[in-house]
């Protein structure tokens, strides 16, 4: 007889995840947190990028899809993770337990793809996740967050 899973038992938290395939545009590190790119070669809406202040998303929006749960190259496939529990994310900055997340909008290129907390709400900057485990201060992966499942894949 297969023994049932329920969450916690023998000490073993299970995180439920939800991951799509999409395309890259541009290239992609695991832990990037991606929004919607402008690239339409494999069709509209289909394509996902990190903001870097100069790689264009869709209509200027840093409404976050997900993280990239894979390092590929520009035009590859890539696997995001659109929902649930995920460590792999960088911190901008100190992030306490409990507060909701978005795009670092301040980092230079060469750290694209952070979070920081929420600071600002508009119809084009919204959070896409809460914090779980503190983020100790910038360009750190020590804390987690829970990615909020917003169903725009699924």
């Amino acid at each position: 007889m297969a023994v049932h899973k329920i969450d916690g038992v023998d000490g073993v938290v299970n995180y439920p995840k939800k991951f799509v395939t999409l395309w890259a545009q541009g290239a992609l590190t695991k832990g990037d947190v991606v929004g919607i790119g402008t690239t339409t070669t494999n069709g509209d809406g289909q394509h996902v990028a990190h903001t870097d202040g100069t790689t264009a998303l869709i209509d200027g929006s840093v409404r976050i899809v997900g993280v990239a749960a894979e390092t590929v190259a520009d035009l590859a496939p890539v696997m995001v993770q659109v929902a649930g529990y995920n460590s792999d994310v960088t911190s901008g900055a100190a992030i306490s337990f409990g507060e909701e997340v978005m795009f670092d909008l301040a980092t230079p290129a060469a750290k694209a793809g952070g979070i920081i907390k929420t600071t600002a709400r508009s119809l084009t900057i919204k959070p896409f996740g809460i914090c779980v485990t503190a983020y100790s201060g910038a360009d750190v992966k020590t804390g987690a967050i829970m990615i909020f499942d917003h169903g725009i894949y699924g």
